[in-house]
């Protein structure tokens, strides 16, 4: 998913699936487009669990309505840089295949 969900109620946006938005409390959801964020830190993990790429850099990035996603860079960012979501890429390698998801990948 490379979309926000935005609350009806108060319009705040997170990324991760909730029952309730933590502002208001409201249960209903649009899904938009994420737009561009900002990344506000990284770090690197260099002992990393079985499929997963080591070492794996991470960035934690701020997106408007309030919004924060942690996700594996797609490449290397610094802080400050201007990012978006991009989908469908391979973060870990199980038994049952790969496993996809978002990465945060700079801004074109």
């Amino acid at each position: 998913m490379t979309e926000l969900l935005e609350c009806r109620d108060c319009g705040h946006r997170t990324f991760y699936e909730k029952h309730r938005c933590p502002e208001c409390g409201g249960a209903e959801f649009d899904g938009v487009a994420a737009g561009s964020g900002e990344l506000l830190s990284v770090t690197t993990v260099h002992v990393t669990p079985d499929g997963v790429r080591e070492p794996n850099a991470l960035g934690l990035a701020a997106f408007p309505g309030g919004a924060n996603v942690v996700a594996q860079l797609d490449e290397a960012l610094s802080i400050g840089d201007d990012v978006r979501l991009v989908g469908e890429r391979e973060l870990r390698v199980t038994e049952d295949g790969p496993l996809r998801g978002v990465r945060l990948a700079a801004v074109e």
